[in-house]
């Protein structure tokens, strides 16, 4: 838990104390691999916060699934636009990996929010956060190639080629398989002739 304490706290530029009592109302749940943190058609109540493991949010269209993000170790996860607007959500989200995650509530926001004038700061941090991030996310998909995109997730997060299945990789990058293989091998081979 230190680990995610310190991340809150850069994060959100928060004090010891105030990331003490931020965390306070988070309670520790266990997932096993494939198990459900929500499911698509429930109304997303509660924030996750990962402390080990990795999730991923699935939209399914026609049997089909569609990658919208990974979590991962030190990160957020929720359906955030079915969280604000209190809807069914339209997609599941699901751990790939035994995951252990600290978890509070829309009732334990709300509790918190009213109580700590910092945690309004947090909510709008978060909430620029979430917006640069879906923002050059599809800037990415409308401009950047395939490779481009394979390139910058794996320097973000280098060990996901790694733990993630090649389908869920190229699902999430909007590319059949077959090109991640082709890039992979691109990219080997540019390695071996520098």
């Amino acid at each position: 838990m230190e680990k995610i304490k310190e991340q809150i706290r850069l994060l959100f530029d928060i004090s010891e104390e105030e990331a003490n009592i931020f965390l306070a109302e988070f309670k520790k749940k266990e997932l096993q691999k494939n198990e459900f943190f929500l499911t698509e058609g429930e109304v997303c109540n509660q924030v996750g916060l990962i402390e080990k493991g990795l999730m991923v949010c699935v939209y399914n269209k026609n049997g089909d699934e569609i990658i919208d993000e990974f979590g991962f170790e030190h990160s957020f996860i929720s359906n955030y636009y079915s969280f604000l607007t209190e809807t069914p959500s339209l997609k599941e989200i699901r751990c790939l990996e035994p995951t252990t995650l600290h978890v509070i509530n829309r009732h334990g926001l709300e509790t918190l929010g009213k109580k700590y004038a910092f945690i309004e700061k947090m909510s709008r941090l978060m909430n620029e956060k979430l917006f640069l991030r879906a923002h050059n996310r599809v800037k990415s998909l409308l401009l950047d190639t395939a490779t481009e995109r394979y390139e910058q997730l794996i320097t973000q997060r280098q060990d996901l080629a790694q733990r993630i299945p090649q389908y869920m990789l190229a699902s999430y990058l909007h590319v059949k398989p077959e090109t991640i293989s082709r890039i992979r091998r691109k990219i080997r081979n540019q390695t071996l002739l520098t």
